[in-house]
């Protein structure tokens, strides 16, 4: 994810074995150069190999595990939702979206968001699962 220039001495928010949420900021100059978070966010993750999910039998299995690991975790009881987040940030003022992809055994989703009326900062997160190599 170096191609977001988001995360250079960010720290894990969340991190197990198989899940780490990570925070930070674009630095990335060549946002300004797309048309949409979601542009922006395909071209970086299919610069960096990665695989689009669109599949919703994958994204199923994606939140499945997810929601598996934050029950693990009592300090996450909501379910996961990459919908509901992109709604909430919507419903208070921001402009967000997100993408999941993959690479091997690893899926991710990235979501970025910032105000619609400042457009900066650019909060990046990305929750990346690991998944048994079959």
């Amino acid at each position: 994810m170096h191609s977001l220039k988001a995360f250079k001495g960010s720290k894990p928010l969340f991190e197990t074995d198989d899940m780490l949420i990570v925070k930070g900021v674009c630095r990335d100059e060549e946002f300004d150069n797309y048309e949409s978070i979601k542009d922006y966010l395909r071209d970086k993750l299919k610069k960096e190999n990665f695989e689009i999910v669109e599949d919703v039998e994958e994204i199923d299995k994606f939140i499945s595990k997810i929601n598996d690991i934050f029950k693990e975790n009592p300090a996450y009881l909501d379910t996961f939702g990459f919908e509901k987040m992109k709604k909430s940030f919507e419903m208070i003022g921001c402009e967000c979206d997100y993408i999941i992809a993959k690479k091997r055994n690893i899926m991710v989703g990235v979501c970025m968001y910032f105000d619609k009326k400042r457009k900066n900062p650019k909060f990046v997160e990305v929750l990346g699962v690991l998944f048994p190599k079959i």
